[in-house]
């Protein structure tokens, strides 16, 4: 038997090699067609150029009588549609990989030859055999006669494969390697690796390495030999993006530009370099921790972050120092400035909107009032506000006290500056957070007898409440029917959260947050007289709860209603509630019933606990007037305006009297 093996390699372009194999001596006639199969070998192959078309011999001899010389066909790679045009998506679409069948010389595709020869043809590749599986119908033209056939995709287009067919005691072997450019990826890998270079090129090194990721992450392409060059130059992209940017941290640092400006680079480089840090391993793009390629920049990154992270906490800590040093130091710094007075209020109000009944919470969240905020803004006192709750908050995470020691030391000093007991509010707080409910209580009193501020007094009477019902452990199921009645109130309704208030009244019948809660409902649907009950309710369970009190007065106050107002405060003054609020109030009730004299003394003492308070000088001074003691009242008036020169009401009041006194 005699083998005829050509080959045609497109990546050499070498002509076609003939290799005969022979199992006994030729005879001269055997000699003599193999010298003529040689010949014509030569010919056809010789002119062959196009790497995606082979041409192969499938019989000896063609024509009548065998006259015409041998047989050959030409296979040519396609597409389903015959595109004359090829592309690497054409050429991969459809069902099958496609090639043109066509006949080369004299004779014809014909159905004979379908039926009887094609099934002969086979394409091997490795241990792959494959037969054609589609056929589609035979196109003839004047000079030669074409049918497209196709091929299952098990192939490997990216390899060389060979068609094969027996001719005689002979077989016909032709191998095809198909340029990179039809391989199935072609485009995209091009696409991305063109992307990545001019990326590279414009030292946009992070969209650098999402294209060559994008390379790297499909592992269809690695059949391409740009696979592995899209890992060098990711590698490339990674290395001048840290050395780029090493660079310019290391000139910021070494700088003489401001702390700012130097904290701002530091935060920025930890960033890049925890980015390098995080991304240069990555497995979708098969790039594992363990690649010798990048342990080299993978611990110089390391490194570079874990200097940048101690640069910015070290200038990070000098300018929180800076910004809060003078609010730690009070008066032990110079004298009180205006700046100072109005930090420390802003700090009352913030500290004391936490929400200090969750136990759970993960962040010490603070609210401040837009009034004081705009106040901070205006004069550039905001970044150091902000420096001292963000320090605090860390105190508190750490389970350590909330304030800084020196802070309540040198602010303790400097209260008697303060027209509020900001000392007291703000120890409370930080009292409360160490956990010290004894010394909380203590503060929050001072508040309450110092402080004519509604809203802080408030808070802190919250706060109150909220130790004794840890102390007096109120039963679980008390507070979850107050929980459920307060988220009630809060989806409107009102029913389903009176029953809650009522339920845990049942349980706790003296706990006087329930009938607080119930009178406050019933005081927002309209309904004074239940909200009253209640509220006298929540004052006789606890004698001295600020809030029940204050809405009861108030209310009584609305309706004019001076009588009850009176017996209220009075009962609130002989159960030990000594506070300026109560006398402020009370003094408010008795001038509402003319009685004056009792209404001074009310003032006088909710002076004496609070001198700074403008709004009792001014009711002092009204009473004075109502009783025409002018000049007592002239002295009142005049108090509130050297504590406010802007007061309008004291101004109004001052003048109105000298109008007065004229006519007399």
């Amino acid at each position: 038997m005699v083998f005829y093996i050509f080959k045609v390699s497109s990546r050499s372009k070498s002509v076609l090699n003939v290799f005969i194999v022979s199992r006994r001596t030729f005879m001269k006639k055997n000699l003599f067609f193999l010298g003529l199969s040689l010949l014509f070998s030569s010919s056809y192959t010789a002119a062959q150029q196009n790497p995606l078309e082979i041409k192969l011999k499938i019989a000896d001899r063609s024509g009548l009588f065998g006259m015409s010389g041998p047989k050959i066909i030409r296979l040519t790679l396609s597409t389903k549609n015959r595109e004359k045009a090829l592309t690497c998506e054409n050429v991969n679409s459809g069902n099958y990989y496609y090639f043109l069948l066509q006949n080369e010389g004299k004779w014809q595709v014909d159905a004979d030859f379908l039926n009887d020869d094609l099934p002969k043809l086979t394409l091997s590749q490795q241990d792959v055999i494959l037969h054609s599986e589609f056929t589609g119908d035979i196109i003839a033209d004047a000079e030669s006669t074409i049918v497209l056939i196709g091929f299952r995709k098990i192939l490997a287009l990216h390899k060389p494969f060979s068609f094969e067919y027996p001719s005689g005691e002979a077989i016909s072997k032709v191998e095809m390697d198909i340029p990179q450019e039809y391989w199935p990826g072609n485009s995209k890998v091009t696409k991305y690796l063109d992307a990545g270079d001019k990326a590279l090129k414009d030292q946009q090194y992070k969209a650098a390495v999402v294209n060559f990721n994008t390379i790297l992450s499909d592992q269809s392409l690695a059949i391409f030999p740009l696979y592995l060059t899209a890992k060098e130059k990711r590698l490339e992209a990674f290395d001048k993006y840290f050395t780029e940017n090493y660079s310019a941290f290391s000139r910021s640092v070494g700088s003489d530009g401001e702390l700012k400006e130097k904290i701002a680079a530091a935060g920025e480089s930890i960033a890049k370099f925890q980015y390098v840090v995080d991304s240069l391993a990555d497995q979708s793009a098969g790039v594992s921790a363990l690649d010798e390629t990048i342990v080299p920049l993978m611990d110089r990154a390391k490194n570079a972050f874990q200097r940048s992270r101690l640069m910015h906490d070290s200038l990070r800590q000098s300018l929180d120092d800076f910004n809060v040093r003078w609010i730690i130091a009070g008066s032990s710094a110079g004298r009180i400035d205006f700046k100072y007075k109005y930090m420390v209020e802003a700090l009352a109000y913030a500290f004391t909107s936490v929400n200090f009944g969750d136990s759970t919470a993960k962040e010490l969240s603070v609210v401040l009032p837009e009034d004081l905020s705009a106040r901070l803004k205006k004069y550039n006192l905001m970044e150091s506000y902000e420096t001292f709750v963000r320090i605090a908050t860390a105190r508190w995470k750490k389970k350590s006290a909330l304030f800084p020691p020196d802070f309540l030391t040198n602010l303790a000093k400097d209260s008697l500056q303060f027209s509020l007991p900001y000392y007291s509010i703000l120890k409370a707080t930080n009292d409360f957070f160490n956990l010290n409910y004894g010394e909380t209580k203590k503060e929050i009193f001072q508040v309450m007898k110092k402080s004519y501020d509604h809203e802080l007094t408030g808070r802190m009477d919250d706060l109150r409440i909220i130790i004794d019902t840890r102390e007096k452990k109120i039963p679980g199921e008390v507070l979850t029917h107050m929980r459920d009645g307060q988220l009630a109130e809060e989806k409107g309704n009102t029913d389903g959260a009176a029953e809650h208030y009522k339920d845990a009244m049942l349980i706790s019948e003296e706990y006087a947050p329930a009938a607080f809660a119930l009178g406050k409902l019933y005081d927002r649907i309209g309904d004074s007289y239940k909200a009253n009950n209640f509220f006298q309710k929540a004052v006789t369970s606890d004698t001295i709860y600020y809030s029940a009190y204050r809405f009861l007065y108030i209310n009584y106050f609305k309706n004019s209603n001076f009588k009850p107002m009176i017996d209220l405060l009075t009962q609130a003054l002989a159960r030990g509630n000594d506070f300026y609020d109560i006398h402020y109030y009370l003094g408010i009730a008795y001038n509402g019933a003319a009685l004056y004299e009792e209404a001074i003394k009310q003032y006088e003492r909710a002076l004496e606990l609070n001198p700074k308070s403008i709004d009792a000088n001014i009711q002092a001074g009204i009473a004075y007037q109502n009783m025409k003691s002018y000049t007592k009242a002239r002295d009142y008036y005049t108090r509130a305006i050297q504590i406010d020169p802007e007061n309008q009401t004291a101004t109004e009041n001052l003048k109105r009297l000298d109008e007065l006194q004229k006519k007399f």
